[in-house]
Parts: structure tokens; C-alpha cells; sequence
């Protein structure tokens, strides 16, 4: 019995190796454009696409430049096409106020909730007596 237990196990493991699907190899997706620009002033633009319908755009700039409060305000969007075949883009700001996305698949009270608390007030350091 125990000289049998091990092949046993063995033929199950294969066995089971065996029944996982395997997906089949997909051909490389051609890039068509990849770019970034960089300013001497920290800010940027980059744009990518592929063949598949892939593409990526966005835009950085500098802002309240040479203060405490200096930051990049970020404005882009990307696209793709799904899974039903269907192109879906998702527009996007970002900064020091937060991530805004906007776009036929973001819940609509996401961006709702993300436009809001960008407005909401800074959180102010208490002043040591």
C-alpha cells in the first residue's frame, strides 16, 4: 500500500497539471507612438498608442511655481477597447487637490465625491504656544 500511495499521488497531480487551461500565446501589440517631453521646469507631456487601440495622453504642468505650495496639475486620458469590443476612454485631472477621473465607465458619484473634496479646505497645522 504505501509503494502504491505515492504513484498515486504522482498520477493525480498530472492528471490535474494536465486539465488546466492553457491561453493560447497572443501576438505582440505594435507600439505606434511613445513619447515624453520633459521641461526644464519639472512639468511634461506624454503620449503613447499601440495598434490595438491603446493610447495614453497626458499633460503636467507647474503651478504656484517658487512657493511652499508648488506642485504639478496634471490633466490626461486613456483608451481601450474592452472585452465586448467597445472603445472606452477615462478622462483625468490630478494635483495637489486630489485624483478627479470622469468617463462612461467611472460611477458617476465617484467623480462627484473626487470634484467635491477637491474644494474642500486644506488641513491647517496647529501653531505650538
Amino acid at each position: 500500500m504505501c509503494k502504491i500511495l505515492p504513484l498515486f499521488v504522482l498520477a493525480v497531480v498530472v492528471a490535474c497539471c494536465h486539465a488546466l487551461p492553457v491561453e493560447p500565446e497572443r501576438e505582440p501589440v505594435a507600439i505606434l507612438k511613445s513619447e515624453i517631453i520633459k521641461h526644464e521646469d519639472g512639468s511634461y507631456d506624454s503620449a503613447y498608442a499601440s495598434a490595438d487601440g491603446t493610447s495614453r495622453n497626458e499633460e503636467a504642468v507647474v503651478v504656484d511655481k517658487g512657493t511652499d505650495e508648488e506642485a504639478l496639475e496634471v490633466k490626461g486620458s486613456y483608451k481601450y477597447i474592452n472585452e465586448d469590443g467597445q472603445e472606452v476612454e477615462v478622462f483625468y485631472t490630478a494635483g495637489k487637490n486630489g485624483f478627479v477621473p470622469y468617463g462612461s465607465i467611472i460611477n458617476p458619484e465617484i467623480t462627484a465625491v473626487a470634484e467635491a473634496a477637491k474644494d474642500l479646505p486644506k488641513e491647517v497645522k496647529a501653531e505650538k504656544p
